[in-house]
């Protein structure tokens, strides 16, 4: 049991914040006035996040923590520890943790192990390291972990300013995880070294040997790295190298040492005549074979060519993990593990099963090496959950750049601040989104206060308004569109998305909303509104209607569909290695809630029930169809879900009845697809339903006969759903009859008249499949009549349905008649 509870420990969840604001490195070296690519290409990094006076590592800290605990709806009162690493001294005493309970006082935990790591860019490894430690020791008491990297990184007017930056990162930690720790595999170099430091407590600049710095961090990763390869060869009894890890990722100060960094270890696997370096490069490296440790920290010459011979694996290995700290600079603590994150986000489908290696330095100087092997996880708790509330690119894409003369001026004014007391701040949020923390106001004894930017209580009262006739709902929709729509629609709470859809819905209903509804469906500014509205009730759900009914008068009245399915997906990069995200899941199961209950109200076009079968048939072309899916729908897969959803669909577009308007109904033009051959291929490629398989394993000895290629249904009622659309494609259409039984598609039918485990009412499905496919076809009826019967079945669902089974007395064959 014990063994159990600490299986792959590590990272559960993640979740990231930074500030809305940024300066481009570009523009800073303009301002500057330093020559042209210093900061951009001599550093490697492309811009930077600050702090404006509303925001500091504690405001962070508690955005980014709520966030996490909402977005994966973890209850906090199963937190259990609370580790924060930061080097960014608030109080000298106060741990920024203390602040943090706040949260989780609310809800009566207050018995949360941990306090604050504090040295430099390490602070936050050492964080982790305590978290993982206790759900591994004898001390756990099954809650999880949960620790806060954060980080506000400043520096003196010169040439260090542009190497800051600023973030928080909130990490879950406990068993079963789909990032684990390989624990046995860890190198460490901890010695005293003054290369940056903090001395002058009434300031938050550091003291920077940038020269000695870079030194320092090279020499600790060669140590690190040493150690780290002689653990691994101990244990597994054969030699490391830097082909033996899929990924790196590197604390990066800066880009430019991160790619010095791996060029420095592809020179370590040449020193250690690893059979990785290849006879070319061996031989451009073989002139600095004889330098010192010393020597080889100062050569240029050999920092280039191990640059050059390390540029291919750098590009697979280590260049996906540098989006973030290249976006948002030096983030201390946090920046080692926003660098883990962009491989979250830039890879996140392809990393099951590989081993990434993590570099931690903090100046002092600490530093550890250690890996963490990927696992493919489960919902909540898998990858392709991680990168879709991550949320990387829309984060990015939604920050505002301001000019350097800005940046500089915050800066100056957190000179003034720091330290100070009994003032109160702008509190000027309107970069903020909302659910954000702010600080309002410091008193007189030091107190530092916080608010939440919040849009939960107005909502409600813009609903009422919109309800209250045109002219009201003109000038809601004057007042709200398209910004501040867009950023309630980001509200990551229940009881603000409905009333929204409520003012959404009611503004764009009638004939007065028709150039309102043109508006939301725009595409660049009504859809981005649109996008953000299913993420966050994907997220947070929804407990009325109003949702369902807004995304069919887009989607399907509108014809909508195409564009925001599509725009659901390219706001991240995709979440699985399909490309569908759990946005994309929620979307489609909205939409079929909607047919399923109240078909009478919807009008389907033929654009949309084809656009749902493109999607359908490129979900059951990429679905994995090896691994038996045991649970409805959802199932927390995107790709199975989206398949799944998109079954539910075309069921009930092939029942669906066409509007006088309408020259003919959407199943046709799915008919002329060829829908139902494929559906029939499904079908045959599929394993026999599990009554048949077990009479054939009792038949034949064998417990689970089957054909090596068959494939198994990737959720419970999979089977059921695609016999369900061919009942209602059978309805009335006797083409479809007769191309069904030209297709050899009639004992297949038969066969799916049975129970079948996992999918529930399947013999209902199939007896209607077969009603249909006889009733006013002779043709079809003469084959069943023809087939032999090998013993008397009694068939009593064959007479609920009007039918009765009889042995023709001229032939001997069985044969189908009507009853009545």
């Amino acid at each position: 049991m014990a063994a159990e509870r600490v299986k792959d420990v590590g990272i559960l969840a993640m979740d990231i914040y930074f500030p809305p604001n940024c300066v481009r490195q570009e523009e800073l070296e303009t301002h500057d006035g330093v020559s042209k690519g210093k900061y951009t290409i001599g550093l490697g990094q492309d811009s930077m996040a600050f702090c404006t006076e509303v925001e500091d590592v504690i405001s962070m800290s508690l955005t980014v923590v709520k966030s996490l605990l909402e977005n994966y709806k973890i209850d906090p009162k199963c937190i259990g520890r609370l580790e924060v690493g930061s080097e960014t001294v608030i109080d000298k005493s106060k741990s920024i943790k203390t602040w943090l309970m706040q949260i989780f006082e609310e809800c009566g935990n207050t018995d949360i192990e941990g306090v604050d790591s504090s040295n430099a860019c390490y602070g936050g490894t050492a964080a982790l390291f305590n978290c993982v430690n206790w759900v591994e020791s004898n001390s756990w008491d099954g809650r999880y972990g949960l620790v806060v990297c954060t980080d506000s990184a400043v520096y003196a007017e010169g040439p260090a300013r542009p190497t800051g930056g600023a973030a928080a990162i909130a990490m879950l930690i406990g068993p079963n995880a789909p990032i684990s720790f390989e624990s046995k595999y860890r190198g460490s170099h901890m010695a005293h070294v003054y290369d940056f430091y903090k001395p002058d407590l009434a300031s938050e600049y550091p003291v920077v040997d940038g020269k000695l710095s870079q030194t320092c961090y090279l020499v600790a990763l060669d140590s690190c790295y040493k150690t780290f390869c002689k653990r691994y060869e101990k244990i597994e009894g054969k030699q490391f190298s830097i082909v033996d890890a899929d990924s790196f990722v590197f604390h990066s100060p800066y880009n430019k040492l991160v790619q010095k960094s791996f060029a420095r270890l592809y020179y370590n696997d040449f020193l250690r005549n690893c059979s990785i370096v290849d006879k070319d490069s061996r031989e451009k490296l073989e002139p600095f074979s004889s330098l010192s440790s010393e020597e080889s920290y100062q050569s240029r010459d050999l920092e280039k060519v191990c640059q050059q011979v390390a540029k291919n694996l750098y590009g697979t290995k280590v260049q996906p993990t540098t989006l973030i700290p290249k976006e948002l600079g030096n983030m201390y603590t946090a920046s080692l593990y926003a660098a883990f994150a962009s491989v979250l986000h830039n890879k996140h489908d392809t990393l099951a099963g590989q081993r990434i290696v993590m570099f931690s330095y903090g100046s002092g100087m600490t530093s550890t090496m250690f890996s963490l092997k990927i696992n493919e996880g489960q919902h909540p708790f898998s990858l392709s959950n991680i990168a879709s509330i991550m949320d990387i690119s829309n984060k990015l894409q939604s920050r505002h750049i301001v000019p350097p003369k800005q940046f500089v001026e915050a800066l100056k004014l957190g000179e003034h601040r720091y330290g100070a007391k009994d003032f109160v701040t702008s509190q000027d949020t309107s970069l903020l989104v909302t659910g954000t923390y702010y600080l309002t106001h410091v008193d007189s004894m030091y107190r530092r206060f916080y608010a939440v930017k919040g849009a939960a209580s107005s909502t409600p009262a813009l609903g009422n308004a919109a309800l209250g006739g045109d002219q009201n709902r003109e000038a809601v929709w004057d007042a709200l569109f398209p910004g501040a729509l867009r950023e309630l629609a980001g509200v990551r709470d229940a009881g603000v998305v409905d009333p929204l859809c409520m003012v959404l819905d009611t503004c764009c209903s009638g004939a007065a909303g028709r150039a309102r509804l043109r508006e939301l469906c725009h595409q660049d500014l009504g859809l981005p509104i649109l996008v953000q509205l299913v993420t966050t009730a994907s997220r947070v759900g929804h407990k009325e209607e109003w949702l369902e009914w807004l995304l069919v008068k887009i989607c399907v009245e509108e014809e909508m569909f195409e564009t925001l399915f599509a725009a659901l997906g390219s706001t991240d990069g995709g979440e699985s290695g399909n490309g569908f995200t759990a946005k994309h899941a929620f979307l489609l199961g909205t939409l079929s809630k909607c047919l399923t209950e109240r078909p009478e109200e919807v009008i389907v076009s033929n654009s949309f029930a084809l656009h749902v079968l493109n999607v359908q048939k490129y979900a059951a072309e990429t679905v994995d169809f090896t691994c038996r899916g045991s649970s409805s729908l959802p199932t927390g897969c995107p790709g199975v879900d989206v398949l799944g959803y998109s079954l539910l669909l075309l069921k009930d577009i092939c029942a669906w009845e066409p509007t006088s308007s309408q020259s003919e109904a959407p199943v046709d033009s799915l008919l002329r697809t060829g829908l139902v051959k494929q559906l029939l291929k499904y079908l045959r490629d599929l394993e026999l339903p599990s009554t048949i398989r077990k009479a054939m394993a009792k038949e034949q000895g064998d417990q689970q006969p089957a054909l090596a290629s068959a494939k198994v249904c990737p959720y419970n009622g999979y089977r059921r759903d695609i016999v369900a659309i061919i009942a209602n494609c059978l309805h009335g259409r006797k083409q479809v009859q007769d191309e069904v039984r030209q297709l050899d598609g009639i004992m297949l039918l038969l066969q799916q008249c049975v129970i079948d485990e996992g999918n529930a009412y399947l013999r209902e499905w199939g007896l209607l499949a077969v009603k249909n496919l006889l009733e006013g076809n002779e043709e079809n009826q003469k084959e069943v009549s023809e087939l032999q019967m090998q013993e008397p079945i009694l068939t009593p669902e064959i007479a609920d349905i009007g039918l009765r089974v009889e042995i023709d007395k001229k032939t001997g064959h069985p044969k189908l008649v009507n009853s009545s």
